[in-house]
């Protein structure tokens, strides 16, 4: 009711309701293994690192922080074979295809990076982050395609570095030559590369590093931070295992 002649309390404000709509949908990763499946990792070497891959895509099924795909790639002699392909349902435990052959390194990724760009902006969406890791025991040695030779690897040194202001983040996981390869060459960062022994225990070992890393790098993702680099810098000292 109103009162005539009443007059409007100066100490009152007027309340206004605002209807906040909040986006709740979470950032997506595409996760990407290409793992060396050569002659000179059959054994334990090849077993710790499926090992290492199963115990990251546990991982990822688990991640609460952003929506998440898997691909696997592995890759020996003539054969760059496409083992699970950008889905999202992700194996109760992925086995592997064995070992065999030479080491088409530069093919692989090269190849694997184009298709990747080609269905993310096809399929889902260009804003989607995209986390490579590649793992290889030995350098290349027999790549055949547009990446091989001299001019096969500038070519792939350019396309890294063109996808890394795409939202591609490209980790290496190699031993110390083939580390220093990937950055002199491939113009990867050093802070998203880590060198091991060669060995199956230091496999394992970098696989570790690489869980810890991808948990940290979700989390970055969730938060819209920058990723392109410090992927396993962010979480841990770097050093040689």
């Amino acid at each position: 009711m109103r009162v005539k002649g009443a007059k409007r309390n100066p100490q009152l404000v007027d309340t206004i309701t605002v209807n906040v709509k909040t986006n709740n949908k979470k950032s997506r990763i595409h996760n990407v293994f290409i793992v060396d499946a050569s002659g000179s990792m059959d054994g334990p070497k090849y077993v710790n690192a499926i090992e290492g891959v199963n115990e990251v895509l546990s991982d990822i099924k688990k991640d609460a922080d952003t929506e998440n795909t898997v691909t696997v790639i592995e890759f020996e002699g003539s054969r760059i074979m496409r083992l699970l392909d950008l889905t999202s349902t992700i194996p109760e435990k992925y086995s592997g295809m064995g070992c065999g052959g030479y080491t088409p390194l530069n093919q692989a990724v090269g190849e694997t990076l184009e298709y990747i760009f080609s269905e993310r902006n096809s399929r889902f969406s260009e804003t989607d982050k995209v986390l490579v890791n590649v793992f290889t025991d030995g350098g290349e040695n027999s790549s055949r395609g547009k990446f091989s030779g001299t001019k096969g690897q500038t070519l792939l040194g350019e396309l890294i570095k063109n996808l890394e202001t795409q939202g591609f983040t490209v980790t290496f996981m190699g031993t110390n030559s083939e580390v220093n390869y990937a950055i002199n060459t491939l113009n990867l960062s050093a802070s998203n590369t880590l060198v091991h022994a060669n060995t199956a225990n230091s496999i394992k070992m970098s696989y570790g590093r690489t869980r810890s890393a991808r948990v940290a790098f979700s989390k970055s993702v969730s938060r819209g931070e920058e990723v392109t680099k410090d992927f396993y810098t962010k979480t841990v000292e770097e050093e040689k295992i």
